[in-house]
C-alpha cells in the first residue's frame, strides 16, 4: 500500500532544500578543478592545499582566533556577573531596565552597532585597534553569555549549599568561587562557545572597527570575494562551516551532561 505523501513533508523538504542545497553546492565544487564556479571540470583537492600555504589568509585566520578567544572571554566574565546580580539578589532597582539593556545588541542592526561604536571611539579619542575590536566583539556577544549563564543560576535557584557554606564561616565571595561557580561552568563554557562563534563570524562590526593592519577572516572573505567566487574561497567556506558545526556540537554535548 503506498503512503501518502503528507503536505508536511513537502514543505519540509522544500525548506531543508532552500536552506542546505546551496551549502551542498558550495561543498561540490570546493572540488572543481576549474579556476571558476562555471562548469565541473575534475575532482581536486588543490584549492584545501593552496589555503594552508597562503600567508595573508593564515594571518587572517589567526587574529580571527585570537579576537573571537578575547571577546568569549570578556563577555563570558561579564557575563557571569551579570547573571549572578540578576539571579542572587533578585529585587535591586532598576532591575527590569538594567535586563532589557543587556539585549540591546542582539535586537539593534549590527551596521547601527558599528557606526555607534566607531562614532564613540573616534569621540572618546581611542586608538581603533585590536582590543578596541574585542570589547566591540565582546559587547554584541554578551546576550548570548548572560542567557546562557543566566539561565543555569536561574535553575540553582535554591541557594541553601551556599547559606550553608556561609553559616559555616564562607563569606560571599568564597561560596561564590567554590559553589557557584563550578555549578555554573557547563553554562560558562556554552555561552563561551557561542560568544566565540558570534566574534568569529562578525564581519560587520570588524569592518568599521577594525583599525590599520587587523584583517579578519570575514573581511579577508570579502575582499577575496570581490574578485568573484572561486573554488579556494568554497574551500575556506567549507573549512569554516566545518568549524562552526564542531563548536555547535560540542555546546550541544556540554547542554545536554549540564
Amino acid at each position: 500500500m503506498k503512503r501518502k505523501v503528507s503536505g508536511l513533508a513537502v514543505y519540509l523538504a522544500a525548506l531543508y532544500s532552500f536552506l542546505y542545497l546551496p551549502l551542498a553546492v558550495m561543498f561540490a565544487f570546493s572540488f572543481n578543478s576549474a579556476r571558476r564556479n562555471v562548469v565541473w571540470k575534475g575532482f581536486t583537492l588543490h584549492w584545501y592545499g593552496n589555503l594552508f600555504h597562503d600567508a595573508e589568509l593564515l594571518g587572517a585566520l589567526f587574529t580571527t582566533l585570537k579576537l573571537a578567544a578575547a571577546a568569549a572571554l570578556i563577555s563570558s566574565i561579564l557575563g557571569l556577573l551579570a547573571s549572578y546580580a540578576m539571579a542572587r539578589h533578585p529585587r535591586f532597582r532598576g532591575k527590569q531596565a538594567y535586563s532589557s539593556l543587556l539585549n540591546v545588541p542582539l535586537m539593534m542592526p549590527e551596521i547601527v552597532m558599528g557606526v555607534g561604536l566607531l562614532s564613540f571611539f573616534v569621540r572618546v579619542g581611542i586608538p581603533l585597534n585590536f582590543w578596541t575590536l574585542a570589547c566591540a566583539h565582546a559587547l554584541i556577544a554578551l546576550p548570548y553569555t548572560t542567557s546562557s549563564i543566566r539561565a543555569r543560576l536561574m535553575s540553582l535557584k535554591d541557594s541553601r549549599l551556599e547559606d550553608a557554606a556561609m553559616d559555616l564561616g564562607a563569606t560571599e565571595w568564597v561560596a561564590f568561587m567554590k559553589i557557584t561557580l563550578p555549578l555554573a561552568k557547563p553554562a560558562i563554557v556554552s555561552g563561551a562557545l557561542l560568544a566565540f562563534t558570534v566574534s568569529f563570524e562578525d564581519f560587520v562590526t570588524s569592518f568599521f572597527i577594525a583599525g590599520i593592519g587587523i584583517v579578519t577572516m570575514p573581511i579577508k572573505i570579502y575582499s577575496m570575494m570581490k574578485f568573484g567566487v572561486t573554488p579556494e574561497i568554497n574551500a575556506l567556506a567549507c573549512c569554516l562551516l566545518a568549524a562552526t558545526m564542531a563548536l555547535l556540537a560540542i555546546k550541544s554535548v556540554v547542554d545536554e551532561r549540564s
